[in-house]
């Protein structure tokens, strides 16, 4: 290695040494500190011993490359680098995760303090709900009060909607509690299934606010349930039937679905025909049972998580209509399709 790319390493070296400590007494952050140094100490070692890479660079192949010390260092570098990022990104997830549940159980709470002690009984029907104060009115209006003998109760989960999401719900009777914070309809059904578990209702029904689903079809996923042949009770649009989305966006989410749907069925054994299907009923006792952590994407983490819990798991015909009002909160093909796939994979090695 020249001299005087030698000398330049070494000074880059020691200023990023430099600048990392200088960065930690001041109370920057650890990952980008220990990156620093990573680097900083590798270009030093390599240009104060320049054969101290010998022996990486041969198991590299780069023995005889003109740049091959340098760049064994880049290579080794950046593999270090790259798991460093991992870890920070764990780590971020984590802390993510820790405020996500305090948010969800401090908003729990505000539908739980005239309940403290009262077991309610019954089916707790959860409609997470983002700027949906036009859709609701129309959703709300067509739950039954009683299904399958059980009497039913309406929570509405307010995602931190920016309309009157809150007051309309309210309006109809239903209790309603409010995020600070936008967490996504994972995470509203995260709170509404806390609540559920907290007051002791029997059953846990989720129900899209939008109006796609029909409440008149409650009783088809709460009757396998009542007969005791079943935990977890999902619809399905492709043994019911369904309004299909018009367009190139329509077509590549219902292939999207399809291609999921067998995914799903292939790793974990079951015979579901609509995996992104989110008109559910659950039995309340067996919520403790299952993980959650997703706040997109719910379907697939709750799916695979019902399955490893041992949980008696029916599919019955639903109908999924046109949306009644306001405008879908699924993002582009692409996103909404690389996320469920995503929440496929982590759920499945968790």
């Amino acid at each position: 290695m020249p001299s005087a790319l030698r000398a330049a390493g070494f000074v880059i070296g020691m200023v990023l040494i430099g600048t990392a400590f200088l960065i930690g007494r001041r109370g920057g952050y650890r990952t980008v500190r220990v990156l620093m140094i990573t680097f900083g100490t590798a270009l030093v070692a390599v240009s104060a011993i320049p054969d101290a890479v010998v022996p990486l660079q041969d198991w590299l192949g780069l023995s005889g490359a003109p740049t091959g010390r340098i760049t064994t260092v880049l290579v080794i570098s950046v593999i270090v680098a790259y798991f460093l990022i991992l870890f920070q990104v764990a780590r971020t997830e984590g802390v993510s995760q820790r405020v996500g549940r305090l948010i969800r159980a401090l908003s729990a709470a505000q539908f739980e303090a005239h309940l403290l002690g009262e077991r309610v009984g019954g089916v707790l029907v959860i409609v997470p709900a983002f700027n949906e104060a036009e859709a609701l009115p129309a959703t709300l209006r067509e739950i039954p009060q009683e299904v399958c003998g059980w009497p039913t109760r309406v929570l509405v989960v307010d995602d931190a909607s920016r309309d009157n999401t809150r007051q309309v719900a309210q309006s109809f009777g239903a209790h309603v509690v409010t995020h600070p914070v936008n967490g996504g309809q994972g995470a509203a059904l995260q709170t509404g299934y806390l609540v559920a578990d907290r007051i002791g209702v029997d059953v846990v029904v989720t129900l899209d606010a939008d109006g796609q689903h029909d409440p008149q079809e409650m009783a088809n996923l709460l009757g396998p349930i009542r007969a005791g042949t079943a935990d977890f009770v999902t619809g399905s649009r492709r043994i019911g039937s369904g309004e299909r989305a018009d367009g190139r966006d329509g077509k590549a989410r219902e292939l999207g679905i399809s291609l999921y749907t067998r995914l799903v069925n292939l790793l974990v054994g079951t015979h579901i025909t609509d995996v992104a299907n989110g008109y559910r009923a659950i039995r309340a006792s067996r919520l403790q049972e299952l993980v959650f952590t997703e706040e997109q994407f719910h379907n697939p983490e709750l799916l695979l998580g019902a399955k490893r819990a041992g949980l008696r798991i029916a599919e019955v015909p639903v109908t999924i209509r046109r949306r009644a009002a306001g405008t879908s909160k699924k993002g582009g093909t692409l996103r909404y399709g690389f996320g469920f796939f995503r929440v496929v994979v982590r759920s499945w090695f968790r």
